[in-house]
C-alpha cells in the first residue's frame, strides 16, 4: 500500500541519499536551499509499509511552477510510486494557483511525464569541462552581486524565465555570494550569473544575459570561472538547446556537450519566458 506525505525535517537525510545514489552531486546545503525554496509545503514523500521509498518536490514560483527531485529506491520501482508522487505534486501545483507545469526529463522515463499529460518544449543539454586553465579573465569589468540588488536581478530575471523567483535567487546568493556576477549599462541590468559547489566541482547557473549581448554572456561566465578558487574540478552548465549563442559561447571555452534531457510542459503553454535570455538553467530540478 502506497502512501504519501508531506516531507518531514528529519527526510532531509534521506533525500540527500537518493540524490547521491543518483549521481547528483548535491551537498547538504543544496537539499536544503530546496526545501527552503519549496517552502516544505510543495515536497511528498511516498511510503511503503512505513517505509521511504521516494521523493518528489515542487516549485511554485506563481503562474509557473517546477517539479524535481522525483526519485523512487530502486527496490519499490515499477509498483506506480512515481505516477502517484507525480499527481500529489501536480495536483498540489494546480491548486495553488500555477497554469503551467515544467520539467526536466532524462529520455528513460519521459514517457512517464507524457501519460500525465506533459509535452516536449526543448532539448535541455548539459556542458561539461575541467578546471579554468585557458579561460581569459575579463573580471575587471565586473561586480559581485550586492544583496541589495536581487530584487532588481529577479525583475531582470523574469523576462526570460518567465516569472519572478526571487527567492532561488536569494537563497542561492545567501550560499555563494562570491560566485555571483551582475554586469551592468547604465545603471540598468544586463545580465547576471550565480554558480554553487558540487561534490565534484561547481555548477554555473543561473547565467542570464540579453540575447543581444553576446560579449557581456561571455564576460560572466569568465568571470565567475575566474572567483573558483580549485583548479582541477568539474565544471558543469545546463542550457536550453534552442539558445545557439550559448552553445557557441561554451564550446568556445572549450565545454563538451556530456548528457541531455528533455523539457516538458504541462497547462497553458503561453508562459514560457524566452530561452534565448538563458544561457544556463538554476538546476534540472528547479528551473
Amino acid at each position: 500500500m502506497i502512501s504519501i506525505r508531506p516531507l518531514r525535517r528529519s527526510d532531509r537525510n534521506f533525500v540527500l541519499q537518493m540524490t547521491q545514489h543518483e549521481n547528483w552531486m548535491d551537498l547538504p546545503c543544496d537539499i536544503n536551499r530546496c526545501v527552503e525554496c519549496a517552502c516544505g509545503e510543495g515536497c511528498f514523500v511516498a511510503e511503503i509499509d512505513g517505509k521511504q521509498a521516494g521523493h518528489v518536490f515542487s516549485f511554485n514560483y506563481g503562474r509557473i511552477g517546477w517539479i524535481g527531485l522525483l526519485i523512487v529506491k530502486t527496490e519499490y520501482r515499477k509498483r506506480g510510486i512515481a505516477t502517484t508522487l507525480m499527481k500529489e505534486a501536480i495536483n498540489y501545483m494546480f491548486s495553488h494557483g500555477v497554469e503551467t507545469i515544467k520539467l526536466d526529463a532524462v529520455q528513460s522515463i519521459a514517457d512517464l511525464y507524457r501519460k500525465l499529460g506533459f509535452t516536449d518544449e526543448c532539448d535541455s543539454i548539459r556542458f561539461a569541462r575541467i578546471g579554468k586553465r585557458g579561460i581569459t579573465s575579463f573580471s575587471k569589468f565586473l561586480e559581485h552581486m550586492k544583496e541589495e540588488e536581487l530584487e532588481q536581478i529577479a525583475e531582470f530575471d523574469a523576462q526570460y524565465f518567465g516569472v519572478n523567483r526571487l527567492k532561488v535567487l536569494d537563497c542561492l546568493f545567501r550560499d555563494y555570494p562570491e560566485y555571483c556576477f551582475v554586469s551592468r549599462s547604465m545603471n540598468k541590468i544586463n545580465g547576471y550569473i550565480m554558480a554553487r559547489k558540487t561534490e565534484s566541482g561547481f555548477w554555473i547557473g543561473p547565467w542570464v544575459c540579453n540575447p543581444q549581448n553576446y560579449a557581456t554572456a561571455k564576460k560572466l561566465i569568465t568571470s565567475c570561472i575566474n572567483s573558483f578558487d580549485e583548479n582541477g574540478l568539474e565544471l558543469r552548465v545546463g542550457i536550453p538547446s534552442v539558445n545557439s549563442n550559448a552553445t557557441r559561447l561554451l564550446q568556445s571555452l572549450e565545454f563538451k556537450e556530456v548528457s541531455k534531457s528533455i523539457r516538458m510542459v504541462l497547462g497553458k503553454r503561453d508562459l514560457t519566458g524566452n530561452f534565448l535570455g538563458v544561457y544556463g538553467i538554476a538546476a534540472p530540478e528547479k528551473g
